[in-house]
C-alpha cells in the first residue's frame, strides 16, 4: 500500500509577528501508510496536539504541506470540507464535543452531513455505537446523563460513523479506568482490523502504544525524535528515558534486568514476550536463579458525585400536548406571561398566573419538584429583593413596625409578597419553556422568528445559535463549578464553613478557572462543529420543518383566553398599586416637614 499521509516540512506558529508567539512545529516530515496504527507519543508541549490537528485542516501549517490521499490540503481551500469527511478527529476530551439532545442525533450529526439518506444514517449509527460497544437503550438518552466513559463511547462512534479512512484521536482513554481504557482503545483496535482504517493514536501512556499501535512517532521539542517500528523505537529505552519520556513497566524491568548481568533482549514492551524471554534466559544460564516479575496491584478509583439542583436550560423529553406545541407560539406565549405577570401585578392576578402555570406543567407531565430546584439557586436574591421592598417602600398611616429608623408598612409587606412571587413565577415560566423545547428545536424557532431582520444583514442563525447553546450548556456548566469547588475544597479552600463573607470571598477564586473551562468549552464544541462540517444559515437543510397544526392553534386560542381572564384581574383591583414605591418615597418627606 502506498501513503496516505505525507507531511512535508510542516511548521507551525502560535501569534504569528506577535510579541507572544510560539513555535509548536518546526520542520516535521514523515508519512503514514494507508492501513497503518501509528502511536504518537511524546511529553507535554512536544507539539502531539498541534499535529493532529493540522491532519483535519482546523490548523494552517505556517510553512510547508499537508498531503492527504495524494493532494494537498490546502491547495484549494474551498474544499477542506471534502477533507474533514476523510479524517475524522476525536479530541482529547470527546465529551465536551456532545451537543445534541440524544445520543442518537449526536452519533447521526456527522453522517447527515455529509447528506446521506436516513436509512443510510441509522444503519451507520448503530454500526458505530456497536463498534465502541454503547448500548442500544442509551441512544436515546441525553448525552449529557451518561458517565464518563459512556460520553467517550457516544463521541468516538459519532466520529465512526462518518466512516473516514482515517480516523486521529488524541488521549481518547485519558481520565477513565484501567478496564475502561482497555474497553476503549480495544475497540478501536477492532475498529482498525475490521475496516482497515489508518488510525493515528495520541497517548502518553507507553504501554497503550506498545499493545495497540505497530508504529510509534516520537515528538520530542517541536521535532520528530523517532518513528519506526514498535519494536524497534522501544529498543532504544534509554534514549526514550532521556527525552524524559517513559516506557512500559515490563521495558524498565527488562532494562534493570540487563544492567544486572542477565542476557535478556532490551527490546521487550509486552508481557507474553516478556515470559518467553525470562524462559530463554534461565536456560542459558547455569547459575538457577529464578527471575520473578514483581506485582503490580490496581486501584480502582473512586466516584465523584456531582450537584445537579439546578434544572434551569435542561430538556425533559416527552409526548405532552405542551412538548407538541409548535415552540415559536410556545416562544411568544413565554413573552407574553413575562408581560402579563406585570400588567395584570395584584392578587387575583398573580393567583390567576400561578393556576395557569400549575396547569401547564401537570399537562406537561413535569414533577413540582423541578419548580423548587430551579428556585432554589435564586432563593437567596428573591429574600433581598423582598427585604429591601419591605424597608424601603413607605406608606400612610402609622407602621405595622418600628425598629431604630427601619419602619414597616403594609403597603411594604403587600409589595414585598407579590414582588417575591412574581419573580417566582417568571423563573418558573421561563423554565417551562426548556422544559418542554429541545435545544435544537428552540433554535429553529428562534431564528424563524427573528427571519425578517435577516433582511437588514442580522446574524439571526448565529444568534439563536449561541442562545440555544447557552441554555444546553447551564446544565454542563454548573457540572464544571462543582467540580472547580471540590478540587478547592480538597486543598483547603473555606466554601462549606466559615462567616458568610468568608464564603462569599472564597467563591471569587472558582469564577477564574470556571470561565477558562468555559471558553476551552465553546472553542472545542466551535471545532468539533466545524470537524464535522456544520453548516447553518441560509442553505440549511432540516429534519424537522416546524408547521403548525389544527391542535397549536386550539392551544392557542386556549392560552389567549386563560391570559385575558388573567388581565382582567385588573378591573377588580384597578388601584393595587396607586402608592407606588417611588410616590410613596415622595411622601415621606412631606410628612416629615409636617411634623
Amino acid at each position: 500500500m502506498g501513503s496516505i499521509i505525507k507531511v512535508d516540512h510542516l511548521s507551525y506558529v502560535y501569534n504569528p509577528g506577535m510579541p507572544n508567539a510560539v513555535t509548536a512545529l518546526d520542520d516535521v516530515s514523515f508519512e503514514v501508510e494507508e492501513g497503518d496504527f501509528v502511536g504518537i507519543i511524546g511529553a507535554t508541549g512536544s507539539g502531539k496536539s498541534t499535529l493532529i490537528t493540522h491532519m483535519n485542516g482546523l490548523n494552517k501549517p505556517t510553512s510547508g504541506h499537508i498531503i492527504i490521499d495524494g493532494r494537498d490540503l490546502w491547495a484549494e481551500p474551498e474544499k477542506i470540507r471534502e477533507f474533514r469527511f476523510l479524517t475524522g478527529l476525536v479530541f482529547q476530551y470527546p465529551e465536551y464535543q456532545l451537543f445534541e439532545e440524544t445520543c442518537y442525533k449526536d452519533i447521526a450529526f456527522g453522517p447527515r452531513n455529509m447528506g446521506l439518506d436516513e436509512t443510510e444514517i441509522d444503519r451507520r449509527v448503530h454500526e458505530a455505537a456497536d463498534f465502541v460497544g454503547l448500548d442500544e437503550a442509551l441512544l436515546q438518552r441525553s448525552p449529557f446523563e451518561l458517565s464518563g466513559g459512556q460520553k467517550r463511547r457516544v463521541a468516538v462512534a459519532g466520529v465512526m460513523a462518518m466512516k473516514p479512512r482515517i480516523l486521529v484521536l488524541d488521549e481518547p482513554a485519558a481520565g477513565l479506568d484501567p478496564e475502561g481504557r482497555d474497553e476503549i482503545l480495544s475497540e478501536v483496535k477492532e475498529y482498525h482490523k475490521k475496516t482497515g482504517t489508518t488510525v493515528l493514536l495520541v497517548s502518553h501512556s507507553m504501554e497503550d502504544i506498545a499493545k495497540y499501535a505497530n508504529r510509534v512517532l516520537v515528538m520530542s521539542n517541536k521535532k520528530i525524535a523517532m518513528y519506526d517500528t514498535v519494536e524497534n523505537v522501544f529498543a532504544r529505552a534509554p534514549e526514550l528515558l532521556a527525552l524524559g519520556l517513559s516506557v512500559p513497566q515490563v521495558t524498565k524491568i527488562f532494562l534493570k534486568l540487563r544492567e544486572m548481568g542477565v542476557d535478556v533482549p532490551a527490546d521487550v514492551y509486552t508481557v507474553p514476550y516478556a515470559v518467553k524471554m525470562i524462559l530463554e534466559a534461565k536456560k542459558r544460564r547455569d547459575a538457577g536463579e529464578s527471575l520473578v516479575l514483581p506485582r503490580v496491584d490496581a486501584k480502582n478509583g473512586g466516584r465523584c458525585h456531582m450537584l445537579r439542583d439546578i434544572t434551569i436550560g435542561q430538556h425533559f423529553p416527552g409526548d405532552s400536548l405542551v412538548h407538541r406545541f409548535d415552540p415559536r407560539m410556545k416562544l411568544v406565549l413565554t413573552i407574553v406571561y413575562i408581560i402579563l405577570l406585570f400588567a395584570a401585578s395584584n392578587p387575583l392576578g398573580l393567583t390567576l398566573s400561578l393556576v395557569f402555570l400549575v396547569a401547564m406543567y401537570g399537562v406537561a407531565k413535569i414533577p413540582f419538584k423541578l419548580i423548587t430546584k430551579s428556585l432554589k439557586p435564586i432563593l437567596p436574591i428573591i429574600l433581598f429583593t423582598a427585604v429591601l421592598n419591605l424597608f424601603f417602600v413607605s406608606g400612610e398611616g402609622e407602621p405595622l413596625v418600628h425598629f431604630w429608623v427601619l419602619n414597616i408598612y403594609a403597603e411594604g409587606l403587600r409589595y414585598a409578597i407579590l414582588m417575591a412571587v412574581r419573580v417566582m413565577a417568571l423563573i418558573a415560566g421561563t423554565s417551562l419553556l426548556t422544559y418542554t423545547t429541545s435545544p435544537i428545536v428552540l433554535t429553529d424557532a428562534i431564528e424563524q422568528l427573528l427571519k425578517p431582520l435577516g433582511r437588514l444583514h442580522f446574524p439571526v442563525h448565529e444568534l439563536a445559535m449561541m442562545m440555544s447553546i447557552a441554555l444546553r450548556f447551564i446544565p454542563t456548566l454548573i457540572e464544571e463549578t462543582d467540580k472547580i469547588m471540590n478540587a478547592q475544597k480538597a486543598r483547603g479552600a473555606m466554601l462549606d464553613n466559615g462567616s458568610m463573607m468568608e464564603r462569599v470571598k472564597a467563591l471569587v477564586p472558582v469564577l477564574i478557572p470556571l470561565f477558562i473551562s468555559a471558553f476551552r468549552r465553546a472553542d472545542e464544541l466551535a471545532m468539533a462543529m466545524e470537524c464535522r462540517c456544520y453548516r447553518g444559515g441560509d442553505g440549511r437543510t432540516r429534519l424537522k420543518v416546524l408547521r403548525c397544526t389544527r391542535q397549536d392553534y386550539i392551544d392557542l386560542a386556549v392560552c389567549i383566553v386563560c391570559f385575558m381572564v388573567i388581565l382582567s384581574s385588573r378591573l377588580v383591583f384597578p388601584n393595587f398599586f396607586k402608592n407606588s414605591p417611588s410616590r410613596l418615597r415622595r411622601q415621606a418627606p412631606s410628612r416629615m416637614g409636617a411634623l
